[in-house]
């Protein structure tokens, strides 16, 4: 390695240790600078978190600016503590990355270039995931073609009376037998050839009862937005197939992209799912909440409500029903409230013609308390949507969080297999602008059963909320301008609210 090695070691080897600071936000940046590209590694009762860092806050995605690797740590998964740049200044970009325990020590690798090509994976070991070096121009991989390769994640599998390892990069896949040195074995193997635009992205594979689960990002067919499929094979060789009917993991369908990336972080008691958040603003990025890997009894994946995400909660806040107040109760519409129970009533409209629904009749209520989102909030409760009258109307029913200018953002949940939300505006009657789908085809809860009662959960921090039906994550959306009122939809028929609690989060001031 020579000169070559000398100067390295002179840049970033030798890396200062910042003194761990306390920093949130929902969850997680840095204090200043922008993040992007999270991985996480959980090692000795501790999660560590890397990411890619630029000492630059702005909007626009400048490529050498990303020559800094960032690193926080967490003992609860909730509130993490700034490391600081552990890798600064490289002589070339970091772009993602992932790391994992290769005997007595960890390996990371992450995307580079060559000039202005993204055509390199580089590799660097650490033993105390702080100080890291990186291990040469020998150790890089590119494809045999030269072309686009980014993050590898890496899974042992044991193998022919062995050990080897797969790797998932952007661009293709690799195996090694030590988790050090790589071999390029081809192309990704995914069947069914979707038409994916743009990128095709690996985020994490791992190995879940009798299948392995491919998450690859992206832009796919029925999204207009970044979103991560599932792909599944029983071999980790592949080929890897979408995972029908719940393919579309995590994503946004419109213009408004809020959650991006998915991947894996093994526990020895789980599996978690990580993924980050673009701020509205666009400089920032945070790291998102974690949730459970849950696979159900089709052997479908889906994201799961993290029970250690109850770390969140903090004083609990006053609900009072009795002070909910109507905003507008449609057509014949009625608010009702019986204790802890707020019934909101919107007859169908009747209809045209024997195949055809009437117009939405739509209404809305709002809790006469004005929440700290700026602190961060979390709500739970019970949904239920019970029908009218009008078969063919199929209700609906949901919650309303109230911005600046008489708007809000309507989380719609539908009785026909779809979850809407979008832009609420309230007056004579109660207007509805889809602006993102959750429906068939996605591994989130589409929609609501009728009559049936459903618990949500709603995770609300400085304009960005996750919202969650019975433990499973629907949607991560932005809010402009939130008041912190929060606030109650239905669509023709009964949406019945009860068992509200609320608290704010122990998230701190960042």
């Amino acid at each position: 390695m020579g000169a070559y090695w000398t100067a390295l070691t002179a840049v970033v080897l030798v890396v200062a240790v910042l003194a761990p600071r306390e920093a949130q936000a929902f969850l997680y940046r840095a204090p200043e600078g922008s993040l992007k590209d999270n991985c996480v590694l959980w090692h000795d009762g501790t999660y560590h978190l890397f990411t890619m860092y630029r000492k630059e806050q702005q909007i626009a995605d400048i490529g050498h600016q990303w020559r800094h690797m960032w690193a926080a740590t967490s003992t609860d998964g909730v509130h993490w503590q700034d490391v600081g740049p552990v890798i600064e200044d490289a002589p070339f970009i970091l772009f993602a990355m992932r790391t994992w325990r290769a005997g007595d020590r960890f390996v990371l690798n992450h995307g580079s270039f060559t000039d202005n090509r993204q055509d390199v994976l580089r590799f660097w070991e650490s033993e105390d995931l702080v100080h890291w070096r990186y291990l040469g121009p020998e150790y890089d991989v590119r494809r045999p073609d030269g072309g686009r390769i980014d993050h590898m994640d890496v899974i042992p599998v044991e193998q022919d009376g062995g050990r080897a390892y797969y790797g998932y990069a952007v661009g293709g896949l690799l195996r090694s037998d030590d988790a050090v040195r790589w071999t390029w074995v081809g192309e990704l193997p995914l069947t069914d050839q979707l038409d994916v635009r743009i990128v095709q992205e690996p985020g994490g594979c791992e190995r879940i009862g009798d299948r392995y689960y491919l998450l690859v990002g992206g832009f796919y067919p029925g999204n207009f937005n970044y979103a991560v499929a599932t792909y599944v094979s029983e071999r980790p060789e592949g080929p890897f197939r979408p995972d029908y009917p719940a393919v579309r993991l995590t994503g946004n369908s419109g213009r408004n992209v809020v959650a991006l990336w998915a991947g894996y972080c093994r526990t020895p008691d789980e599996l978690l799912i990580i993924n980050y958040i673009l701020d509205p603003g666009g400089c920032f990025w945070w790291h998102a909440p974690f949730k459970t890997a849950v696979v159900d009894a089709a052997g479908h994946l889906r994201m799961g409500y993290w029970p250690g995400n109850e770390a969140l909660k903090g004083a609990e806040q006053a609900v009072d029903a009795a002070r909910t107040q109507a905003v507008s109760a449609g057509a014949g519409g009625a608010l009702r409230v019986d204790g802890g129970r707020i019934e909101l009533e919107s007859p169908p409209a009747p209809s045209p013609r024997w195949i055809t629904p009437g117009p939405p009749n739509r209404s809305l209520a709002v809790l006469d308390t004005a929440f700290d989102v700026g602190k961060g909030l979390v709500l739970e409760g019970t949904i239920q949507v019970v029908p009218g009258a009008n078969a063919l109307a199929f209700p609906a029913a949901g919650l309303y969080l109230e911005e600046q200018g008489g708007t809000g953002k309507g989380i719609l949940f539908q009785t026909w297999g779809q979850t809407e939300i979008g832009t609420v505006t309230a007056g004579a009657e109660v207007g509805f602008t889809p602006e993102d789908r959750v429906a068939y085809g996605c591994a989130a809860p589409a929609g609501i059963p009728q009559s049936k009662p459903c618990r949500f959960r709603l995770l609300f921090r400085r304009e960005i909320f996750e919202i969650y039906l019975d433990d499973l994550l629907v949607q991560t959306y932005a809010t402009e301008g939130a008041t912190g009122r929060i606030g109650f939809l239905s669509q023709d028929g009964t949406g019945a609210f009860s068992d509200l609690r609320a608290w704010d989060m122990t998230l701190g001031d960042r």
